[in-house]
């Protein structure tokens, strides 16, 4: 099967092909760290997270890059109002920026978004950036005024063609910053002229530090090569960003990103994220009520190319999703326990109901696979897991008696495949983090014994403060023909 992306670049839906057969060279738009880490981040690092694991999962090698941008004026705003005069403002530029990239990773981390092959800084790729700038001057596309070097735009015949905007119509438009250095209004700057108390690099034009848009024109063709195939950002990177990238790129002589791929902007409760609206929402936040599988399933539940809007109550409901989602799983591992698949014959035994089961089971990963050939159709592919749980309950409902052999292994290779699908949707990953260990076992287990023994004098009352003090810190108890059993949940307050 072929995978097929919505390419940005042509506005049409095409089929992938690889530079490099069953390899793919994949750059994302990483963050700039300043602040903590927001709710914004995760759509973006989610989904071409998903993305990268499901070329994977069909086979190919993946080289996955994202940029840290380590210096902008954001960074050195926030770098000023650290009260301490005796450091360098490049020196609190860079704390500022490893406090909140390393934030950055514990969040991402939390919500099972592995970091990427390459993680390459800006301010660590600063000759790089020089040799670049010096190459596109050599070419005739940009020009020194004022110790700023600016890029030519109107000299780049096809500039626009990402975002679909026209240079004459682009020129009328007032909104565009006015520059007294500038020749064009439209021209954007490649290295800037820093003024006092900024941090600054030397250069063959004097002091200065480079443009936002140069970096990732550097660091994605320096890890991934001249051409590479995929480029992936929010969608609000489009205009200016990523089509002064793509000039900056060719204006050196390279030919850049085959695939442009976008995801949709994040609202909430229908407005734009913003601090001074009041509903600017970090990862942390999130995080003390809900699991990381709640806001996956939330994000992936929407194509990832269409905007989103964030609800509490979506999130209600999508934590709901994922506890039936980890209640199956940790059912079918007690059924399952010992069962291993060793005699392939077994599964020829099987009958009625459970028939019916294993033909919804290979449907279901069959269309898994379709959806997510069909430019990583997230939403339609975790409906169809959701659908895979709701057979099995329901086979495990409709069973009086007890289980085959043949029927424990079906339902063995079920929950594997749950676990697969849900590892390339990175699903799983907290409630992994959270098994209890060791002591703290051992001290559960005390816990429902001294319940149990409550419960046989008839002290229901102190029996329920136990269950409820355990609710409370995510541990759900179940009273079963067996015993009673646990597992772990997520507390909500």
């Amino acid at each position: 099967m072929s995978i097929y992306i919505s390419n940005t670049l042509n506005n049409k839906k095409e089929e992938f092909v690889s530079i490099e057969k069953n390899k793919v060279g994949i750059y994302v738009c990483g963050p700039t760290v300043y602040d903590e880490p927001h709710i914004g981040h995760v759509r973006s690092s989610l989904v071409f997270e998903v993305m990268r694991r499901y070329f994977e999962f069909s086979g190919y090698e993946v080289k996955y890059v994202k940029n840290i941008t380590d210096v902008d004026d954001k960074i050195i705003d926030a770098a000023a109002k650290i009260e301490n005069n005796s450091k360098d403002i490049k020196v609190k530029v860079k704390e500022i920026a490893e406090k909140y990239e390393k934030m950055y990773h514990q969040h991402m981390g939390f919500l099972g978004i592995k970091r990427a092959d390459v993680e390459p800084k800006a301010t660590e790729h600063i000759n790089d950036m020089i040799d670049m700038i010096e190459e596109i001057i050599k070419r005739g596309y940009a020009y020194e005024s004022g110790g700023n070097i600016y890029f030519s735009v109107r000299k780049l015949k096809d500039y626009g063609k990402l975002s679909g905007q026209d240079i004459e119509s682009l020129g009328q438009q007032s909104r565009l910053k006015e520059d007294r250095n500038k020749k064009d209004k439209l021209d954007f700057a490649l290295w800037k002229k820093v003024s006092e108390h900024e941090p600054y690099w030397d250069s063959p034009w004097g002091k200065g530090r480079p443009g936002w848009h140069i970096e990732c024109s550097v660091m994605s063709t320096k890890y991934l090569g001249a051409k590479f195939d995929i480029h992936c950002g929010g969608r609000d990177l489009i205009f200016p960003h990523h089509e002064n990238e793509i000039a900056q790129a060719e204006a050196a002589g390279k030919d850049f990103a085959n695939y442009w791929m976008h995801n949709g902007l994040l609202t909430i409760d229908g407005e734009k994220m913003s601090k001074s609206l009041g509903n600017f929402i970090t990862i942390k936040n999130v995080m003390k009520k809900y699991s990381s599988d709640a806001l996956d399933i939330l994000f992936l539940s929407t194509h990832y190319s269409k905007p989103l809007d964030f609800t509490w109550d979506k999130l209600e409901d999508s934590e709901k999703a994922a506890e039936r989602l980890r209640i199956l799983i940790s059912k079918l591992k007690d059924i399952c326990k010992g069962i291993n698949n060793s005699n392939e014959s077994e599964r020829k035994m099987l009958e009625g109901s459970a028939k019916e089961l294993k033909q919804q089971f290979e449907l279901v990963v069959s269309e898994f696979r379709k959806a997510m050939d069909d430019d990583f159709n997230t939403a339609v592919a975790l409906s169809k897991v959701f659908d895979l749980v709701s057979y099995t309950n329901k086979f495990l409902d409709s069973k009086e008696k007890s289980l085959s052999l043949s029927e424990k292994k079906l339902l063995l290779e079920i929950k594997n495949k749950l676990k697969e699908l849900g590892n390339i949707l990175c699903l799983f990953n907290e409630a992994e983090n959270k098994k209890l260990k060791g002591i703290e076992t051992e001290l559960l287990d005390i816990l429902i014994d001294i319940r149990n023994i409550a419960r046989d004098k008839k002290l229901f009352d102190f029996a329920d403060i136990i269950r409820g003090k355990l609710k409370d810190i995510g541990v759900i108890l179940e009273d079963t023909e067996a015993g009673t059993k646990y597992r772990i949940t997520y507390k909500k307050n």
